[in-house]
């Protein structure tokens, strides 16, 4: 540009009074240089792909197409950059154009260079009518991006020779949030650097191979297919004139795959404790976890960081439940959705359920093929299923069955406050399981509640799990139920026939409780039963007035007294009293006992004799007797209470009956 205050040429058409060219050319000395074809914004931070539209791409483009390629007087127009990954597109559209100046051969918008005002560029040329906004140009991309820019060349303004300022030319980017540089000389900007407005009777002058004062237009991250709107108008127009300016060196910046993970729970958690950790491995991606805070149904900290991934590898996103240990994800129901904000991604959105890891505890689902561009959220929601879980164990107390401590009421069994007492003790107590042994929820009017797991199901047999059950229903199956039952069945042929706790659990539900667990049954073998029986008998010559309290007890000769020893040599028409001792020697009552005892009846016969059977304690009905040659005497149903706590003594009842001994048949 050459400066001279006292000589300026016009070029003026004065026949037609048009301006055919509309530089002003001012001569001076001094050269000042404002630009090259390569204009050195065009930049994307590191590791982003630089994509760029014009005539000198620079050595970092990704990949660059032709400007040329606009076609003559068109508003609009696509540049396709075509990738395998999915087509990225430039779009630059005017959907405002006013005052176009038509006396050129070339109708606006046009490629090309004009002589002083614009290189390589859409030139867009005006009328200088009053007219503030004569054009707008949009700007979008079909991926979301990081950085988008481009030069404005030539906005200026000038003066005849009498003082008069046909044009001043200004350019906005403010609706769109938008950045311009300036040129000091020629230009003057707001605070917010988004308008720019030209110095009043200040030109710009370029050339064949200089830009004439670039300024460059960008913008931040935006989504796909955002608007990156400019606006330019006229300021001031003495009169109509034509004035130039062009845009060139379009380019866009394209970050590399991009993953956020979010945590949603629809409901309560299963445990109070329960957070949730999400981690994503894969790639070149370092493990990358996040872990929720909050109780009861509230998640916070519940978004990951943003990853940045790397184009065509694969990811797995796992989640599971921590809550001081290794809780276990399987407790609640696990969803995902995975959204692509990039519209023609090639990446393909996971569509499986998740897959559940039982050794871990965990759940995991893979992303696979992302590309640059991508900005994925995949949200993983659960919901708390409800869990039904136990075990069939031993109530033994860890006191081991055997012939010869099935008799015994000492304080080996009353003094074991483990034996026998419904609880599941598991520091003493085991597990225990049969083929045969199944356990099954229902809704308590026997009809089997829908289960993740199986229903009914068989305990577990493996050394640290065994007798274990557990049932996980979704909170679907259990809609307006108030209640469910598990229910115990056991094998015909059984081990432990004798239960201390039913076969039926009957449990309430609770809101916004999810996990209800001892749901035990205890049982033991038929050796360790709480219930003892132990009968003896005394010999004498037929005392009908005999009373039975009277009779020595625990005598080792049933002709002394009562005895557990045989009953050798006795004549027939001698006399015989029993003693049928009941003897509860654990903890808990035992209810609706009844002793039955039938007379011989195949070698000798007995029948019953005077005095009248006798039952204590006395509160409890006089028992029945069945006569005959076959004879059976039963007692009514009594209780008996469980070891009282802090005592070695099994609470006890007693049956006793008198018999006469008969001949042999």
């Amino acid at each position: 540009m050459r400066k001279n205050s006292d000589f300026l040429f016009l070029f003026f058409n004065l026949f037609n009074n048009t301006l055919r060219y509309i530089k002003i050319l001012v001569a001076t000395g001094l050269v000042l240089s404002f630009g090259s074809s390569a204009f050195a914004a065009a930049t994307c931070p590191a590791e982003q792909r630089l994509y760029y539209v014009g005539a000198a791409p620079p050595t970092t483009a990704y990949k660059s197409l032709p400007l040329s390629s606009w076609v003559e007087g068109s508003l609009t127009r696509t540049y396709t950059f075509a990738e395998s990954t999915g087509n990225k597109t430039l779009t630059i559209n005017f959907p405002l154009f006013l005052d176009k100046y038509t006396t050129y051969s070339s109708q606006p918008p046009y490629y090309g260079s004009l002589n002083g005002a614009t290189l390589n560029a859409i030139t867009m040329i005006h009328n200088s009518t009053a007219t503030k906004e004569n054009h707008i140009m949009d700007v979008t991309v079909n991926k979301p991006v990081t950085k988008l820019g481009y030069v404005i060349q030539d906005v200026d303004s000038t003066r005849d020779g009498v003082g008069n300022v046909p044009y001043q030319e200004a350019v906005d980017v403010s609706s769109t949030s938008g950045t311009l540089t300036y040129q000091p000389d020629f230009h003057t900007i707001n605070l917010s650097f988004d308008i720019v407005t030209s110095i009043l009777r200040a030109a710009c002058v370029g050339n064949s191979t200089i830009y004439a004062c670039p300024i460059e237009a960008t913008w931040g991250a935006k989504a796909t297919n955002s608007i990156f709107r400019m606006t330019h108008s006229n300021q001031r127009s003495d009169y109509n004139v034509g004035h130039v300016l062009g845009y060139s060196d379009f380019y866009f910046c394209m970050a590399p795959p991009k993953l956020v993970v979010k945590k949603v729970l629809n409901g309560s958690r299963v445990n109070s404790n329960d957070q949730f950790e999400i981690f994503v491995t894969g790639g070149s991606v370092a493990t990358n976890s996040f872990t929720t805070a909050g109780t009861g149904s509230t998640i916070n900290n519940g978004t990951s960081a943003t990853l940045s991934l790397t184009e065509g590898s694969s990811y797995t996103v796992t989640e599971r439940v921590v809550n001081g240990t290794l809780g276990d994800i399987a407790n609640y129901n696990a969803t995902y959705k995975c959204l692509n904000t990039t519209t023609g991604s090639t990446t393909i959105m996971p569509t499986a359920a998740m897959t559940y890891d039982a050794t871990a505890k965990a759940r995991s689902f893979t992303l696979a093929n992302t590309v640059y561009g991508d900005e994925i959220t995949c949200t993983v929601t659960n919901e708390p299923n409800y869990i039904f879980s136990g075990i069939v164990f031993n109530d033994n107390g860890g006191i081991v069955a055997s012939d010869n401590k099935k008799s015994d009421i000492s304080s080996t069994f009353t003094g074991n406050s483990n034996y026998f007492n419904g609880i599941y003790d598991s520091a003493s107590e085991l597990g225990i399981y049969d083929s045969n042994l199944n356990i099954r929820l229902t809704d308590c009017n026997g009809n089997n509640i829908t289960s993740t797991t199986l229903n009914p199901q068989n305990v577990l047999d493996t050394s640290t799990n065994r007798g274990q059950y557990s049932f996980v229903v979704p909170a679907s199956a259990l809609v307006n139920k108030t209640r469910v039952c598990l229910i115990e069945s056991e094998p015909n042929v059984w081990d432990y026939p004798v239960d201390t706790t039913t076969d039926r659990r009957e449990v309430t539900l609770t809101s916004n409780v999810y996990n209800y667990t001892n749901l035990n049954f205890g049982e033991v073998a038929a050796n360790n039963a709480a219930l003892v029986l132990i009968k003896s008998q005394y010999i004498h010559e037929c005392d009908d007035n005999l009373n039975y309290q009277n009779i020595r007890n625990n005598s080792t000769d049933p002709i002394t007294g009562f005895s557990v020893n045989s009953v050798n040599g006795a004549s027939p028409g001698s006399c015989v009293a029993y003693a049928i001792r009941a003897y509860n020697r654990g903890h808990l009552a035992l209810e609706q006992v009844q002793i039955r005892d039938q007379l011989q009846s195949a070698l000798v016969i007995s029948v019953f004799r005077r005095p009248a059977p006798l039952f204590l304690p006395t509160s409890v009905s006089s028992p029945t007797v069945i006569y005959g040659s076959n004879g059976e005497i039963r007692s009514n149903q009594f209780s008996l209470s469980a070891v009282p706590l802090g005592s070695t003594q099994p609470s006890s009842a007693v049956l006793y009956f008198n018999t006469r001994y008969g001949s042999t048949q």
